[in-house]
């Protein structure tokens, strides 16, 4: 029986990473949602901008939110987060790998991953029989690498990425061009917030969620651990929540 070795499948998922890119996701909530329901997501929730980080503008967001997502500038948040990775390797940290989490080998398919990292880790939100269910199924048991690699084969969410990048108010990349902006999730998981990004090689544990209230949680992570860092970048935030609709 051929034994494939976990770095066998990683370095081969990267190598085709070299050569395959997708149309980004824009960080709105219209674009968001269209993907969300072309791979099959519930219409009872929606993703909702998050207009400030303040306790006013949070109480604006419906409720409950059970993921929040995060665009951050990537060249200059760099420094900061590979300083976290060493900080965490130095300390012995062990992740939680039973959230649902995938690493990333398609080039600017970040916007993708975030939004299937915010559904996949709340089932209850992806519809039985869909696309969607049916790959996070196929991937319950699957390693960050192999969700990975099995992503970047999916045709039927590189299709829904396509078609919903074309929607956005802004003009779309051409595919392959550089983009300095990257996207996280944030979930709740056994009581803990959890930041997901297919780019690091683990979830990263940022402590706990009081009261069920993952927004405020993840402000408070957002403010420090990246708006303090990079005070002049552009950040924007976005909560999966009911739909008020």
């Amino acid at each position: 029986r051929l034994v494939v070795s976990m770095a066998d499948v990683e370095a081969k998922a990267k190598e085709a990473a070299r050569k395959q890119y997708w149309l980004p996701l824009e960080s709105n909530p219209e674009v968001l949602n269209e993907f969300a329901a072309k791979i099959g997501a519930e219409p009872t929730f929606a993703f909702h901008d998050v207009f400030g980080l303040d306790p006013e503008l949070l109480a604006m967001v419906p409720q409950p939110v059970v993921a929040v997502t995060l665009l951050f500038p990537s060249d200059e948040m760099r420094p900061a987060k590979e300083a976290q990775l060493r900080a965490l390797e130095e300390k012995g940290y062990a992740p939680d790998l039973s959230v649902f989490f995938m690493r990333q080998y398609v080039g600017n398919a970040c916007g993708t991953i975030a939004a299937v990292h915010a559904l996949g880790n709340n089932p209850f939100v992806v519809g039985s029989g869909s696309p969607l269910a049916a790959f996070l199924a196929e991937n319950a048991q699957a390693s960050p690498a192999e969700r990975g690699a099995s992503l970047a084969s999916a045709e039927f969410v590189r299709a829904a990425t396509s078609q919903s990048a074309q929607q956005g108010q802004t003009a779309t990349p051409g595919l392959g061009d550089e983009v300095n902006h990257h996207f996280i999730t944030f979930v709740s998981k056994d009581g803990r917030c959890l930041e997901l990004d297919g780019t690091k090689p683990y979830p990263i544990d940022h402590g706990p969620v009081e009261g069920d209230d993952l927004l405020t949680a993840a402000a408070g992570v957002i403010k420090r651990e990246f708006i303090d860092k990079v005070p002049d970048g552009t950040f924007n935030v976005m909560a999966l929540a009911t739909n008020m609709d």
